[in-house]
């Protein structure tokens, strides 16, 4: 999903988020934060790789998760 890949792509080249649909957060304790809109569908911790939280409800949520996921795993070999 180009969208996924965009915002997370913006994120590891410490650039500033845009201001769509999905947006990441650094959070407290090495995690990242996945939004889509206001839901929170991802926290992905950086130091241990491993997925904390998943949430999705709707078709978007969906394809967005798998997205971010599938990216993740590219990026950090899981």
């Amino acid at each position: 999903m180009k969208q996924i890949n965009e915002c997370f792509d913006r994120f590891f080249n410490n650039k500033l988020p845009l201001k769509k649909r999905w947006y990441i957060v650094d959070a407290p304790g090495d995690n990242i934060w996945l939004f889509h809109y206001t839901h929170l569908i991802l926290v992905f911790n950086k130091t241990t790789k491993e997925i904390i939280h998943e949430w999705s409800s709707t078709a978007a949520d969906k394809r967005g998760l798998k997205a971010a996921k599938d990216y993740l795993t590219r990026r950090f070999d899981m």
